[in-house]
């Protein structure tokens, strides 16, 4: 009879347990910033690889700043190739993925 109520605290006390462990909710992860870099990405591989190799560019650590520069003087050399709006999309992602930290 002693043994059937420690077995039966024990297992309450676990069940118990299980449940709290269960009930817990996760902290929200982080939304991650995946889908403006990839655009930013699709449109560097589609307007900087008609004129030159992309590893042009994927090599150099550069900062926002130099890049958002070197992006401007790209613009200029072929009149409506890259509008302001996809240049700033490249920047995010240039200074995201190569940039100086």
């Amino acid at each position: 009879m002693r043994v059937r109520s420690v077995v039966l605290i024990v297992v309450s006390v676990m069940l118990l347990a299980f449940a709290i462990g269960c009930a817990k909710q996760e902290p929200p992860k982080p939304a991650a910033p995946a889908a403006p870099v990839a655009n930013g990405k699709s449109i560097f591989v589609t307007k900087c690889s008609v004129c030159h190799g992309l590893d042009r560019a994927t090599v150099r650590k550069e900062t926002k700043e130099k890049w958002a520069s070197i992006v401007k003087e790209m613009q200029g050399k072929k009149a409506d190739w890259i509008s302001d709006a996809e240049a700033s999309k490249m920047v995010d992602y240039l200074a995201a993925e190569h940039g100086k930290k």
